[in-house]
């Protein structure tokens, strides 16, 4: 879990730099905060598995609990971020940002060695 938390750290800096390259200043913290919204959350989940680590009954009970409250905390997350820079906030970097942390996952585990079997 640490190994896909700093892949998705720096895929986030590798958007976010894209980003600057392409939207300026705006681009990357909109890009920045769209990651964020949801790798936060990502953290305090693993944090919460971390915890129970030594307990296998509570330890699979808080894979559930962590991801809605990794849900709910993104959803909070990216309302407050809209609310504070509704004005300010460029939508696409945000989306992509948002996007490529949260679907690192997809590409980190998913295997495709064997599809159509």
């Amino acid at each position: 879990m640490t190994r896909i938390l700093i892949s998705q750290a720096g895929v986030l800096f590798a958007i976010s730099i894209l980003s600057a390259l392409f939207a300026g200043g705006r681009g990357f913290w909109s890009a920045l905060a769209g990651g964020l919204t949801y790798l936060i959350p990502t953290l305090i989940a693993v944090l919460l598995l971390k915890l129970f680590k030594n307990n296998p009954y509570l330890r699979s009970r808080m894979m559930v609990v962590g991801e809605v409250l990794k849900i709910t905390l993104s959803l909070v997350l990216m309302l407050a971020v809209f609310a504070v820079w509704h004005d300010s906030l460029a939508f696409l970097p945000f989306f992509c940002g948002l996007l490529g942390v949260s679907h690192l996952v997809f590409l980190v585990l998913l295997r495709v060695k064997d599809y159509g079997r």
